[in-house]
């Protein structure tokens, strides 16, 4: 535990970022699910970016009320991936973790995690998450494989890991080493942050409690298909930015296990456009990102071997409107994460 000579600053256990745009609705909810008592050890940096409504009047509420463990940032617009790179570099605490705006905490669980915290010594921590939808548990996603536990990505043994923004807590210091720079003003920046805060760790670690409450359904909400059309060229920007860390990885189990997870995005990317209402528009743009990935990024590509893009590719994407159709009337979207951060 803490001890007397420690400064306020050596106390502080985890930092958790609020990216907060026009979030005056449920920010204030957001932040009391950060308050388990008054415990020095969590900082909650409030960043607002570039709001015009009252989130940032609500953040300064809490900094007031509550100065040793809410701090508010205010700059202009920026996005996401701006905002929690301003948190990030201000965090004080020995680890660093998101909450979106509109989601909240369990505060029983987020106690439990600094509790956990205190000891660790892993690069990145899991816990569990939920998805909630007017008001009800839709599932829940547990921890990890190995609860309680902490190993390297050998030590796994071909269990899979939960790579959602929700899910992981990074040992700061390890993710400002990463090499992880965000793009301002672009959506699905949360892929970007956990691969790049995987890719730089070398622990792991598995706290059994379910933190997080993801909010399903909101409006404007980047996994949304109407957003999904809108900033298209922003996943396509982040998918190069994930297959570029991939293939600089090392041909280890952590390599293996990375790169399956850039397959699984870029392969997303191809079942989007598959999703969008068809036209030649949409057909050249397909032909022309799936030709892209097997030029740059060919031996990822090489694994990308469902059924769809079997047929685009040996039709020479003559198949589209089949495949489209098919898509969009007979199969289900396959997510390549769940969770996403709001666009802005």
């Amino acid at each position: 535990m803490t001890t007397a000579t420690q400064t306020a600053a050596d106390r502080v256990l985890l930092t958790v970022s609020v990216a907060a745009y026009n979030g005056e609705a449920t920010l204030a909810e957001a932040l009391r699910s950060c308050l388990p008592g008054q415990d020095d050890r969590l900082e909650v940096i409030v960043v607002d970016d570039g709001s015009t409504d009252a989130t940032a009047r609500i953040a300064g509420g809490f900094a007031e009320r509550f100065p040793g463990t809410f701090r508010l940032i205010r700059q202009s617009n920026g996005g996401y991936g701006s905002a929690v790179g301003a948190a990030l570099a201000a965090a004080r605490g020995r680890y660093f973790r998101t909450l979106d705006c509109d989601d909240w905490f369990d505060p029983r669980a987020l106690r439990a995690l600094l509790d956990f915290l205190q000891d660790a010594e892993a690069d990145a921590v899991f816990t569990g998450y939920r998805t909630v939808q007017e008001g009800r548990v839709r599932r829940e996603f547990p921890a990890g494989p190995m609860p309680g536990g902490t190993c390297t990505f050998d030590q796994l043994g071909g269990r899979q890991l939960d790579m959602e923004i929700h899910a992981v807590t990074f040992r700061t210091r390890m993710l400002r080493g990463s090499g992880l720079q965000l793009p301002r003003r672009c959506s699905y920046t949360d892929m970007a942050y956990t691969f790049y805060g995987l890719a730089g760790s070398e622990t792991l670690a598995f706290c059994p409690v379910m933190l997080y409450n993801y909010r399903l359904g909101r409006d404007g909400q980047s996994v949304s298909m109407e957003n999904y059309r809108r900033h298209f060229s922003d996943y396509d920007k982040v998918t190069r930015l994930v297959l570029d860390a991939a293939e600089k990885l090392p041909d280890n189990a952590k390599g293996a296990l990375l790169r399956g997870r850039a397959r699984d995005i870029a392969q997303y990317g191809i079942e989007l456009l598959l999703r969008f209402p068809p036209s030649a528009e949409t057909r050249r743009r397909l032909a022309q990102y799936d030709r892209a990935l097997r030029s740059r990024h060919a031996s990822i590509a090489a694994q990308m071997k469902n059924k769809n893009t079997r047929l685009l590719r040996a039709s020479r994407y003559a198949a589209y409107p089949l495949v489209s159709w098919w898509a969009r009337n007979k199969q289900p979207a396959a997510r390549a994460w769940q969770g996403g951060a709001a666009a802005v």
